[in-house]
């Protein structure tokens, strides 16, 4: 997959998550990292952050791959679903 591929997905996942009941701040720092970091834009959204034998772990931030309210409320829904 090209850059350009990934980065087009990665704004995807950031527009849905504008898109979607999240907070103010959220908003505004997704979107500041679609205009001025890609690279940091594409950190915080190119997988979802995984559960693993440690736990739910990560850097704090906005993104699928950053421990936040909405990933770990997503964790949380999963575990009671199982």
């Amino acid at each position: 997959m090209s850059e350009k591929e990934l980065l087009n997905i990665v704004k995807s996942k950031a527009e849905s998550w504008l898109k979607s009941s999240i907070d103010e701040k959220s908003k505004t720092d997704i979107n500041e990292l679609i205009q001025n970091d890609e690279t940091e834009l594409i950190e915080a959204f190119y997988k979802d952050l995984e559960f693993g034998t440690g736990g739910l772990r990560g850097i704090m931030g906005v993104g699928t791959n950053r421990m936040n309210i909405y990933t770990v409320g997503m964790a949380t829904q999963g575990l009671c679903n199982y």
